[in-house]
């Protein structure tokens, strides 16, 4: 009986000896993810991506994505409001842990790491009259105004502006780009297709909309981590396609933008 007793007490010692080596390496492992989850987002309005709300905070795609991504991972969603030009640098410097963008829109694109793309972000041109079907970029914008943003690059459209095919109209504002063009300021305007899509239905405009028969630019959106993150890539990878093959990646979009004005956008 003490032989009997002895043993279970070296095994119990063992147990927990085991215990409290792995539990350091464990927790050393999952270390990024004993955090909030902070995502730097941009200052500026930008729905429907991202937008304030003055009874919820943040609303739009981007936060509800984050908000699935969190829950996913089983962390506490925070915001780092950042200048556009500081959305790489405050992930690299550890003061976000990360961001929304695509590679192609980053200088140091081997400083972050990106997941698997989330969302495919389209600039198509719209017009009040339709495209010529078949012209191409150069017919479609030949002897045209152009309403841009201000303060962006277009570097799919300075081609036609340095060469006089078109005139580019810089605009401050998501709203006031759309207001120009509703008021024909600008004979076309370039636009994401998800953010043309909300303003034609928050500005209640009637008139058809024409969109070109193809994007002029497109880009993967992604969530961009620090390098820190390295270990857990696989891990959100597996979150993003969750939230994509669920079919909850849809159900986000449909919520923030009317799918009927998105549908009635006319490609000819």
């Amino acid at each position: 009986m003490y032989l009997l007793h002895l043993r279970s007490l070296t095994i119990l010692i063992v147990f927990c000896w085991v215990a409290a080596v792995i539990k350091p390496v464990w927790a050393n492992e999952m270390g990024p993810l004993n955090k909030k989850l902070r995502l730097a987002v941009i200052y500026i309005q930008e729905p429907p991506y991202i937008y304030s709300d003055d009874n919820s905070g943040y609303v739009g795609v981007l936060p509800k994505l984050a908000q699935a991504l969190s829950r996913e991972l089983e962390l506490e969603l925070t915001y780092l409001p950042t200048p556009r030009k500081d959305l790489e640098k405050s992930v690299i410097e550890g003061r976000a842990d990360m961001t929304w963008l695509s590679p192609n829109w980053v200088g140091a694109e081997d400083s972050l790491l990106f997941s698997d793309p989330v969302l495919l972000h389209r600039e198509f041109l719209y017009s009040f009259s339709p495209f010529n079907e078949g012209d191409g970029p150069r017919g479609w914008l030949q002897d045209k105004t152009v309403c841009i943003r201000q303060d962006y690059a277009y570097p799919n459209l300075i081609p036609y502006f340095d060469s006089g095919v078109a005139q580019g109209l810089r605009v401050s504002s998501q709203v006031s780009l759309v207001k120009l063009f509703q008021k024909g300021r600008c004979d076309v305007l370039y636009m994401n297709e998800l953010r043309a899509a909300w303003m034609i239905n928050k500005l209640g405009i009637k008139r058809k909309v024409w969109r070109s028969e193809f994007p002029i630019e497109e880009a993967k959106l992604s969530f961009a981590f620090s390098q820190k993150w390295q270990t857990k890539m696989t891990l959100i990878n597996q979150a993003v396609a969750k939230i994509k093959s669920s079919g909850e990646l849809s159900r986000i979009v449909e919520s923030s933008i009317d799918p009927i004005i998105l549908s009635n956008l006319s490609i000819e």
